[in-house]
């Protein structure tokens, strides 16, 4: 019931601004998603996911900007056996976040800015399995937090590419794992991602 009345709350926020976008610069996005579980005992970004999402981006200065998101990201892991290595293992991790970043934003160039702050996460659904056998082992916390460092590219006056680094600032478990890694003064497993994506503008913000 909690989980319904915050996504119902960040869609009417999200509307919200869209349909009072004079002063914002706002649109839609669509990325694919490469990630990987740091704490799990493997490696490789081998989990494909979506992206998806909307974005207002407000003009502080000629060179700066802050961009508020809300975004349906796949993250998690995935391990297929490699028979040639004597590798016999199987594993698959799903865990599925509604997500709002919050990012400063600086023009290098032209086209190109770069971006870094917060994204807070809410835990819609996960799905875990090894050996082809689902396991419900050790439960996932239903909020995250992450840390995103991007890179922006302007490809028209209503297109831009954009790339990422999303980072978990704590761990995805509610307790203990046999691989946790100690990061950021703690024990746990660590959404480790990589997001391509383009985003499309579909109001420009009105001269102030």
């Amino acid at each position: 019931m909690m989980k319904t009345k915050i996504i119902l709350i960040f869609v009417f926020l999200s509307s919200a601004l869209l349909v009072n976008a004079q002063y914002f610069n706002a649109g839609i996005k669509a990325g694919v998603v490469g990630s990987q579980v740091d704490g799990d005992g493997f490696g490789g970004y081998d989990k494909l996911g979506l992206d998806a999402g909307l974005f207002v981006n407000y003009q502080l200065s000629m060179r700066t900007a802050l961009q508020f998101e809300m975004e349906y990201i796949q993250k998690g892991s995935s391990h297929s056996p490699n028979v040639e290595k004597g590798d016999y293992s199987q594993y698959k991790m799903r865990v599925n976040y509604l997500q709002l970043p919050v990012l400063f934003q600086y023009k290098l160039a032209q086209n190109f800015s770069v971006e870094t702050g917060p994204a807070f996460g809410l835990l819609l659904s996960n799905y875990e399995e090894r050996d082809q056998w689902e396991i419900e082992s050790n439960p996932f916390r239903k909020f995250a937090l992450s840390w995103i460092v991007g890179v922006n590219y302007k490809i028209s006056e209503n297109w831009n590419a954009n790339f990422r680094y999303d980072y978990s600032l704590m761990g995805i478990r509610q307790k203990p794992a046999p691989f946790d890694r100690y990061i950021f003064f703690q024990y746990g497993q660590f959404c480790n991602t990589l997001v391509i994506s383009i985003q499309y503008i579909i109001n420009h913000a009105k001269a102030k």
